[in-house]
């Protein structure tokens, strides 16, 4: 090991400790968040790099960022062809990220960079642990971005089993062998929590602080947290077609209580069946029903599509920087 604590194999620098950024609109704060990071990791006194992920962001990221990486040997910039979304920009930093930690962080300053070392802290005391999550003391977010987050949890504890007392979020040190499992993982539509409970679940929390965004407004809205959980339900469940099969039949049951009832009424009583607005009400059930199947069927399809097309999950513009002699 050299002197600034980056291991050495042959011509190759590897980092202890890599950074992941996913970024967009964070033009204005980038440069605070690069310095304080930078701080941090100084403190450790070991290797480590940091790799920004520009998601295609519309402010002057793609002019800031690449003067960061050009000035600070440790500083990698990755710009996107295209904006793929912060799962993808994430699975891309995990794929071009060497460290033997990797820490997943966002962008906005709401993870307090002085709060990395208990992450690590927590993973370098346990070798059992694969995944340590910040757990937040007090959320930072809008009403809606913390009910919307609050179901998407209630889905994970569903779909994959989450134990209640875990709580994920974007803060997180994953190691490296669990970085690796994450990047085999071919589909064009990654949610990176689900990802890691699919292949651990030797997770733990430390407690985090969180602060509002220093600038800018959040960009999951509402629209995109439904879109985050279609992708957890769908890609990984077959939920949706077990509830519509248990509805199909619950309805049949039920119709044919009715036709019990009916078929009761006109022996005892001489009473035939109502008029048309029952039929009426009946066949727009049934269609709705069968509107609903077809639709999650549908979804289904247009997944299993995307990812029998082979098309790549990020393509990358140019790559800046990284850890050099």
């Amino acid at each position: 090991m050299s002197e600034t604590g980056i291991l050495k194999s042959g011509d190759k620098v590897t980092p202890e400790i890599s950074v992941v950024i996913p970024c967009y609109g964070s033009a204005a704060v980038l440069p605070e968040l690069i310095e304080r990071l930078t701080r941090e990791l100084e403190k450790r006194k070991t290797g480590y790099e940091i790799v920004l992920v520009n998601d295609c962001s519309p402010d002057g990221l793609a002019e800031i960022a690449p003067r960061i990486a050009e000035g600070n040997r440790f500083v990698r910039y990755i710009e996107l062809m295209y904006n793929i979304g912060q799962h993808r920009a994430i699975m891309c930093g995990l794929a071009h990220s060497k460290g033997r930690f990797v820490i997943t962080m966002d962008d906005d300053l709401q993870h307090h960079p002085e709060e990395i070392h208990k992450l690590l802290d927590r993973i370098t005391e346990d070798p059992t642990i694969d995944a340590v999550f910040g757990a937040y003391e007090t959320k930072k977010h809008s009403l809606s971005r913390n009910l919307g987050s609050r179901f998407v949890r209630f889905i994970d504890a569903i779909i994959f089993g989450k134990p209640k007392h875990l709580k994920m979020s974007s803060f997180r040190c994953l190691r490296r062998e669990l970085v690796d499992a994450l990047v085999l993982n071919r589909t064009r539509y990654p949610v990176i929590g689900p990802l890691i409970l699919k292949n651990t679940r030797r997770i733990v929390n430390v407690s985090v602080r969180h602060e509002p965004r220093a600038a800018g407004d959040s960009n999951y809205t509402a629209i995109r947290l439904t879109r985050m959980v279609l992708d957890n339900v769908l890609n990984f469940s077959s939920l949706p077609l077990q509830m519509i099969s248990l509805l199909g039949v619950a309805v049949a049951a039920l119709s044919f209580l009715i036709l019990l009832v009916f078929i009761t009424g006109y022996i005892f009583k001489g009473r035939t069946v109502p008029g048309w607005t029952s039929l009426f009400l009946a066949v727009n059930f049934y269609a709705g029903l069968l509107l609903l199947a077809v639709g999650v069927m549908g979804e289904y399809l247009i997944r299993i599509i995307g990812e029998s097309k082979g098309e790549p999950l990020y393509v990358v513009r140019r790559e800046i920087g990284g850890n050099r002699e």
